[in-house]
């Protein structure tokens, strides 16, 4: 995967903001697995709070507060009272009545309404996962912290694969799965490297690209968009499949590029109504597939381990990760040189 990145950075002029991604995905495996060790304490204290309360709120920003949906989607699964509010919102709009833990997540610990949040939180036991110990997040919270320190590239690549394998760390310990299916999860891939190139070449010919997909694989679209928006400087829209279906479709033609994160089950079985929709509106179809169903009928599948939870999701990430970069570096010549943002957004 690292090839396919490197072979569509040789199109940019400056190489520096990919080589610094690239820097950071070459240790995320290994962090991760680390942070699984180092974040015992705080893990094992933050899943005995979900325990006793049997709820979570989650805060964040950016790519942080897509993890959290993640999560409390996987949480919700378990019985659990979990709700992901972007921090922006719950700074203007707070939720008086709530009483269990809280959850605070900034890979830099220095988000700005995330940090400004806190005098909101007065009384409340505050956790939070970030990956500088010394920010403010990592100072104020019962902070689960993850190896390695902080992501210098522009772009959360690292940052988002050592925080959601701390949350399935905390599922781990609520007693979704095991230790070792966490850390099998952090060496799948995709079934071949082939269909990643195949689907890049899909990508880069559309004049738009669209993301989509259900529960826990929700939040995993918006990541994957999320990145793409921010490296690629082109609009990429992603909507809940249910939401993309009431309405928005109407967009999707033949210059249409779909991308559909697929699990296992019932919802994994509802994507087939996506082959009816190709046939009639001619666009083409790229399926990150974790499901053990047939492939969609003309759909370029990109084959993963099948399952339908955090652990699958932390199987894709690479995989997901490495496409939304080279995607980028075929449109942008700046890839992963912000012009207007920031690592770190200190201003509301």
């Amino acid at each position: 995967m690292r090839t396919m990145i490197e072979t569509c950075a040789a199109l940019l002029g400056d190489k520096s903001g990919v080589e610094a991604i690239l820097l950071e995905m070459d240790r995320q495996i290994a962090d991760a697995k680390e942070s699984i060790e180092t974040t015992k304490v705080g893990v094992r204290e933050l899943a005995k709070a979900i325990k006793a309360h049997q709820s979570l709120l989650l805060l964040g920003m950016g790519a942080s507060h897509f993890a959290n949906e993640l999560f409390a989607l996987q949480l919700r699964k378990l019985g659990v009272q979990a709700l992901a509010v972007s921090a922006s919102e719950f700074l203007y709009d707070p939720l008086p009545t709530w009483k269990g833990p809280v959850l605070l997540t900034s890979q830099s610990g220095e988000s700005v309404e995330t940090v400004r949040c806190l005098p909101l939180l007065e009384g409340l036991q505050l956790f939070g996962i970030t990956l500088n110990e010394e920010s403010t997040i990592g100072r104020k919270t019962e902070a689960l912290v993850a190896h390695g320190g902080a992501e210098k590239a522009f772009a959360g690549t690292r940052s988002v694969t050592l925080t959601i394998t701390i949350m399935a760390s905390v599922c781990v310990a609520l007693g979704l799965e095991s230790k070792r299916t966490l850390e099998q999860a952090l060496e799948a891939g995709p079934e071949s490297q082939e269909t990643l190139l195949q689907a890049l070449g899909i990508l880069s010919q559309a004049y738009q690209v669209i993301a989509t997909g259900r529960s826990l694989f929700n939040p995993l679209a918006q990541l994957f968009a999320l990145g793409c928006e921010e490296l690629s400087r082109r609009s990429v829209l992603c909507l809940e499949t249910g939401q993309l279906r009431h309405g928005p479709m109407e967009i999707l033609g033949p210059d249409s590029a779909l991308v559909v994160f697929r699990q296992d089950g019932t919802l994994g079985q509802l994507a087939s109504s996506f082959e009816d929709l190709q046939k009639k509106a001619g666009f083409k179809l790229v399926v990150f597939d974790a499901s053990s169903h047939q492939a969609l009928e003309g759909s370029l599948t990109v084959r993963f381990p099948s399952g339908d939870d955090i652990f699958t999701v932390v199987g894709m990430m690479t995989a997901f990760q490495s496409l939304m970069i080279a995607f980028a570096c075929t449109k942008n010549p700046q890839t992963g040189l912000p012009r207007y943002g920031s690592k770190v957004t200190i201003t509301e």
